[in-house]
């Protein structure tokens, strides 16, 4: 994994921090940009998915799980609800763990790193966003 890739890989975590801050100083909207980019990156995720199922043989429910993801992060954004958050916190470590699971020798070990680090990260911002809302 390059350099490239791990720099704009954390720098994928700003927006999650700067929309966690000002949802929790009280700026109106950014509890739904913050969703709204969760969502975004989670789909993200989803294509990564997919696109491992064209490189390796994985079972079948890999495919699967690929396209559920984005439709997952798809329904945070149309479906009204007060827990969306800390479901997509959720959602992240979630994926991680299956991910790893399944997927461990698909992806390098750098990426897995990478990939841990970036959902606990993505977890924490939306966790803390989650209890702190005014």
């Amino acid at each position: 994994m390059s350099y490239a890739h791990r720099v704009s890989g954390y720098a994928g975590l700003i927006p999650f921090f700067t929309l966690m801050i000002l949802a929790i100083s009280g700026y109106d909207a950014a509890g739904q940009w913050l969703l709204s980019y969760a969502a975004l990156i989670f789909s993200f995720l989803g294509g990564i998915l997919w696109l491992a199922t064209l490189k390796d043989p994985l079972p079948r429910h890999v495919t699967v799980i690929s396209l559920v993801v984005m439709l997952w992060g798809w329904l945070w954004l149309i479906v009204p609800s007060e827990y969306w958050l800390i479901i997509a916190a959720l959602s992240f470590l979630l994926l991680h763990g299956y991910e790893r699971y399944f997927l461990a020798h698909s992806y390098f070990p750098d990426f897995m790193h990478l990939r841990r680090n970036l959902s606990a990260g993505a977890a924490i911002a939306l966790t803390l966003a989650y209890l702190f809302l005014p």
